[in-house]
């Protein structure tokens, strides 16, 4: 059991110590979260905090602010956005702070151990197509950052909830009756936000890492009928995905060269679709042309 107002949230890799005076926060933690994974006490590796933020000595009551040890790295939002702002908070700390691993701004998916990198800008629809796949027997690996093994080069697991945005909830929801979503938020500044759970098969495998096998840059387009397919060199591979790794700059010439190795063994391909179905079926092709 955890309290109306904390928990530590165990996830893999990495865990966090929540505390909020917002119910929804903890309510919302409980609905996305195994109850396996949560805890009354206990430390973890982030002590964060959404709470009302003061002017000098008032208490602001319908404003809330993410806070990492005290530190805010974002303004104050609405207190009905309190839920959500956890979620990114939570990411923001490993984009800043997870610094042994490669992160890279994608999401991964996974059936056994050979993984499907989906990579894209924001909007591009990668969470939604991610969720899709989760849902059609893939596990998770992650819904916003794909963190690489140095060593060898294998996806770590940072089994979350995703983050599902406008016209993308109503899709899950339609296709998935099943999936279990979270508090909506609305009129955020990414629009109205909502969390899917992952699957129970994506909590149980979170522990087992994953190889890349597959590498798409997805792009939603609402205008496209059948879907479109590019195969993409590995030099642009390695140049999208160079764009979208967070801390390179950091981890240097080694995390550059095996990035390099993983776009030279790993084919690429660009993709425009409309219709969710046509994807699926070019990732399941992606995937059994591995076999």
């Amino acid at each position: 059991m955890v309290s109306s107002n904390s928990c530590v949230v165990r996830t893999s890799p990495f865990s966090f110590k929540v505390s909020s005076r917002f119910p929804s926060v903890i309510k919302n933690l409980s609905t996305l979260y195994p109850d396996s994974l949560l805890s009354s006490c206990g430390t973890a590796d982030f002590n964060v905090s959404i709470d009302m933020p003061y002017v000098s000595t008032i208490p602001l009551f319908r404003r809330a602010l993410f806070t990492l040890d005290g530190f805010a790295p974002f303004t104050r939002g609405p207190s009905n956005h309190s839920h959500a702002l956890l979620e990114w908070g939570m990411n923001w700390c490993v984009s800043k702070y997870g610094a042994d691993r490669l992160i890279i701004h994608a999401a991964c998916v996974a059936k056994k151990h050979k993984a499907i990198l989906l990579s894209g800008d924001s909007g591009s629809g990668k969470s939604t197509l991610s969720c899709a796949l989760m849902n059609e027997s893939y596990r998770l690996l992650t819904d916003e950052l794909t963190l690489v093994n140095l060593e060898d080069s294998s996806v770590t697991p940072f089994v979350r909830p995703i983050s599902l945005k406008d016209k993308a909830i109503d899709v899950i929801q339609r296709r998935y009756p099943f999936a279990e979503m979270g508090l909506v938020a609305h009129n955020t500044h990414k629009g109205t936000v909502s969390h899917c759970r992952p699957s129970d098969l994506s909590w149980s495998t979170m522990m087992e890492p994953a190889e890349i096998r597959g590498i798409v840059f997805p792009k939603y387009s609402a205008s496209t009928t059948d879907i479109e397919v590019s195969r993409i060199s590995s030099l642009d591979s390695f140049t999208k995905l160079l764009e979208q790794a967070f801390n390179i700059h950091i981890l240097g010439s080694k995390a550059i060269h095996m990035l390099q190795q993983i776009c030279e063994r790993t084919p690429a391909y660009e993709i425009t679709y409309s219709d969710t179905q046509q994807a699926i079926d070019f990732v399941n092709e992606l995937y059994e042309s591995d076999n």
